[in-house]
């Protein structure tokens, strides 16, 4: 290894740790392929994020088992009847607010009875190292005499680590339009439940997308401070000028 190998290796050590986390955004199904709208997700389908697994199911019963399928449901489109995920911007079907399409996407995750009491929506993940993080989007959180509004809650196995209460609907401020919730800095979230807290007992909808479950990577890994990576850098490069000044 020469001089500069050795220094472009220091220089780029910070790079090579940096851990992003991972997203899912239901673009893919759990095997990579492109979704159909109103197609079912399995309770089994494993969606990955960076290592971790992810399982998403509802419990409509309350028991603490998964019993009804999620669903994927396509942005914009002109399903019949009430086969939807929620009336977005100027009464349409899935049609995220302006400036808000992209990060819409093409899919989203629903119940799978649209506007129907749903129980607990449930995400299940599993991976090597602590989940310390996690964050989602809940859509068009509106209402008018009668509310919504969810409440999410963070466990690890039966233990309640945290909980969120969302924005009340009662109005259209959030017509098409995301809330995003977030924790950080949990000991190890191994389950997420999302339960509706609103006034309505009807015109329930659900729509959920961008989840990101955040692995704590430990033991942590000490980084040298620039300067201390100047410092070494140098220290390499010397002796790798005196090795070579050894060689016949």
């Amino acid at each position: 290894m020469n001089v500069k190998q050795i220094l472009c290796g220091i220089l780029f050590l910070p790079m090579a740790l940096n851990v992003n986390a991972g997203l899912i955004d239901f673009e893919t199904t759990a095997s990579g392929g492109v979704p159909t709208d109103n197609g079912t997700i399995e309770f089994t389908d494993a969606f990955m994020a960076d290592g971790v697994t992810v399982r998403f199911g509802f419990d409509s019963n309350f028991d603490g088992v998964l019993d009804t399928k999620a669903v994927f449901e396509g942005a914009g489109n002109s399903d019949a009847g009430n086969d939807t995920g929620f009336w977005g911007a100027g009464s349409a079907k899935d049609t995220a607010a302006p400036g808000y399409t992209s990060l819409l996407g093409d899919f989203f995750l629903r119940q799978s009875t649209p506007y129907e009491p749903f129980g607990v929506f449930t995400i299940l993940y599993e991976a090597d190292n602590p989940v310390t993080a996690a964050s989602g989007e809940i859509w068009d959180i509106d209402g008018g005499k009668a509310t919504e509004r969810f409440l999410v809650q963070a466990f690890n196995g039966s233990t309640l680590l945290d909980s969120i209460q969302s924005p009340l609907g009662i109005d259209r401020t959030l017509d098409g339009m995301p809330w995003a919730f977030g924790f950080n800095g949990l000991s190890d979230i191994t389950q997420i439940n999302i339960t509706f807290t609103g006034s309505k007992t009807k015109g329930i909808g659900l729509a959920f997308n961008n989840f990101s479950p955040v692995e704590d990577i430990s033991p942590p890994v000490s980084v040298p401070e620039p300067s201390s990576l100047a410092m070494l850098a140098l220290g390499m490069i010397g002796l790798a000028s005196r090795r070579l000044k050894k060689q016949p």
